[in-house]
């Protein structure tokens, strides 16, 4: 029985940060916008690959698909007299997972919403919280700084009589910081380092209690600008540390993961653009080893005066 609770844990784990990667690649956060801006996005991702766990657990061959359509809206607007923005996301997934517990083939499917993510993103250096037409007019600054706030809150499809569920039933925070620097208006390099912190999950399966220790989450992003708003980026973000207790019983399952990944940006008009990504684990110690490809659409508008 032990082992099978340790199985479900490790299981429940990985399947949280599918639909929300704690080392998501998210490259050009710090481009700078004018204020009262808005956008809306809808994206379509198609994930696949495997799920590694502990080799002392009886499950082999432990694979998983995953369809999720991502609904999302930002804003930009000026706080403390610096450039802002807020954004939520809304996931809703597919997912279907096939493995072999105890030699018997075994396929488990879950439909429904994620939970959802709040994010406040401040600059501190390099951009101003300029209106359109001061924005046209002014030059873009090389260096930028800045920080954010995200909340992912326990929103999402959860039974707790069940071993894998969509949400996780527990808060998780983000605390964020990123710079760039742009060389001759086409390259742009960026580093993130993020800290993601957790609740516990006091209503696991079988009544156990879950809980993990902080996750760092840095990053790193090279940007070729061919025109405005026509990119393309080579990313990698390691997540570590992160390690797992069930019913106060550590779990030696540290995290030591490498991901890297292609985002391709196209700008269709003056208030649509088009967004391709692909990204791949690299090396995978504990969790998810996914092969993932975005299509995602963008639509901005500004406040009327």
């Amino acid at each position: 029985m032990k082992e099978i609770k340790n199985y479900c844990y490790l299981i429940v784990i990985g399947f949280s940060f599918l639909t929300i990667e704690a080392q998501d690649l998210e490259p050009r956060s710090l481009s700078a916008m004018p204020i009262n801006g808005n956008f809306f996005l809808v994206s379509y991702g198609y994930s696949a690959g495997s799920i590694l766990t502990d080799g002392a657990i009886p499950i082999e061959d432990l694979e998983t698909q995953l369809n999720s359509v991502v609904v999302a809206y930002a804003r930009s607007f000026k706080l403390f007299n610096k450039l802002a923005k807020f954004d939520a996301v809304v996931p809703y997934s597919f997912a279907k997972f096939d493995g072999v517990v105890r030699e018997r083939d075994s396929t488990v499917s879950r439909n429904g919403f994620g939970d959802p993510l709040f994010r406040i993103s401040l600059f501190l250096v390099g951009a101003k919280p300029l209106n359109i037409p001061d924005f046209m007019k002014s030059e873009e600054e090389k260096f930028k700084f800045g920080i954010s706030f995200r909340v992912r809150a326990p929103m999402g499809q959860y039974n707790s009589e069940k071993l894998l569920n969509l949400g996780t039933n527990r808060w998780a925070f983000k605390f964020g910081t990123a710079g760039s620097y742009t060389f001759n208006k086409k390259i742009v390099l960026e580093g993130y380092l993020d800290l993601w912190m957790f609740t516990k999950n006091n209503e696991f399966f079988n009544g156990n209690t879950i809980e993990q220790s902080p996750l760092i989450a840095p990053q790193l992003h090279a940007t070729y600008i061919f025109k405005p708003g026509i990119w393309i980026t080579g990313s990698f973000g390691f997540s570590g540390w992160g390690e797992t207790k069930l019913n106060g019983n550590e779990q030696d399952n540290q995290q030591n993961n490498l991901k890297g990944g292609v985002t391709f940006a196209y700008k269709l008009n003056k208030s649509s653009s088009l967004k391709i990504v692909y990204s791949n684990g690299l090396v995978t110690r504990y969790g998810v080893n996914l092969r993932s490809v975005l299509v995602g659409y963008q639509y901005g508008w500004f406040d009327k005066k």
